[in-house]
């Protein structure tokens, strides 16, 4: 009989309970800022290289302004909502591998964290600016506020 005492519960893979984890935790939060802003998330993740860093620089910002607009087109739009799902799994392996996790599952979890959060992200907009009758840029403000958190937990140490 083997011993299965508390020290030997606490201890996976000889890593400490919890931060096995981690990595698909960060990649869901990158997935989740994919799933609220589309280009942000590779601009953070994606840092070698002088043309790709400006590139998607450029790209962010301009997301970031273009949907401070009512013609913005909608999230759940079927291209849209597969630029964040792709961006999101993209980000989310990457952000994975770094943090000592399989690619695989990083991309799994930042694809299904971006598609969750496009989906709850439109829903709390049209929330406050439909029903609640908010302004618009402040909403979509705090939006951009949230995303980066995810975008900051996500990256964090990695």
């Amino acid at each position: 009989m083997t011993d299965r005492s508390p020290a030997h519960n606490q201890r996976v893979n000889d890593k400490p309970l919890g931060t096995t984890l981690a990595p698909y935790v960060r990649a869901a939060s990158i997935g989740a800022a994919a799933g609220l802003r589309s280009m942000a998330p590779p601009a953070a993740v994606f840092r070698s290289g002088e043309r790709r860093r400006i590139v998607l620089a450029i790209l962010a910002f301009g997301e970031l302004v273009a949907d401070k607009f009512p013609q913005a087109p909608s999230r759940l739009f079927p291209p849209a909502l597969i630029l964040r799902t792709l961006t999101g799994g993209l980000c989310g392996g990457a952000i994975a591998v770094r943090a000592n996790g399989v690619r695989g599952w990083g991309i799994a979890a930042g694809a299904l964290a971006a598609i969750v959060a496009s989906y709850a992200g439109y829903a709390l907009r049209m929330n406050l600016t439909e029903t609640r009758r908010l302004p618009g840029f402040p909403t979509a403000a705090a939006e951009d506020a949230m995303m980066l958190l995810f975008i900051r937990f996500g990256t964090r140490d990695v």
